[in-house]
């Protein structure tokens, strides 16, 4: 019995511990996503950004790279080559902010802008779901 219980504990451990290429892309998605979403939230408000907090916008695409690194035979997949191409959008978005923010120009003037992009970053979000439930 002792045995059957220790096998099933391992079993359940490698079933959450390994995820599959899809899974784990969808999660990449939400964080980029909703990441996305808090630093226009950010920007609107008039908070601030400082260097330090930069990090926090910085960190899920460097998460997200490494993803496409130990996913790399994947590659061929339409689904990886899209969210390399959302990775650079998201990438350019937060250095435009860093950029701004660091010379003293960020402000809700630029919300209308970086809205913008951050919903072009959700309808590219949208159409990699789309072809990871269409296996591509």
């Amino acid at each position: 019995m002792r045995r059957c219980v220790v096998l099933l504990l391992l079993a359940c451990a490698a079933s959450c511990l390994w995820r599959s290429y899809g899974t784990i892309m969808e999660v990449h998605l939400d964080v980029l996503t909703q990441t996305a979403d808090k630093l226009c939230s950010v920007v609107e408000s008039k908070r601030g950004l400082t260097v330090e907090g930069m990090a926090e916008y910085v960190y899920p695409a460097q998460r997200a790279r490494e993803f496409l690194r130990q996913f790399s035979s994947y590659s061929d997949r339409r689904s990886y080559q899209q969210l390399g191409t959302l990775l650079d959008r998201y990438e350019a978005l937060v250095r435009e902010v860093d950029a701004a923010r660091s010379q003293g120009r960020l402000g809700p003037s630029d919300a209308p802008h970086l809205n913008s992009e951050r919903d072009a970053l959700r309808a590219l979000a949208t159409e990699i779901r789309e072809d990871l439930k269409n296996g591509k």
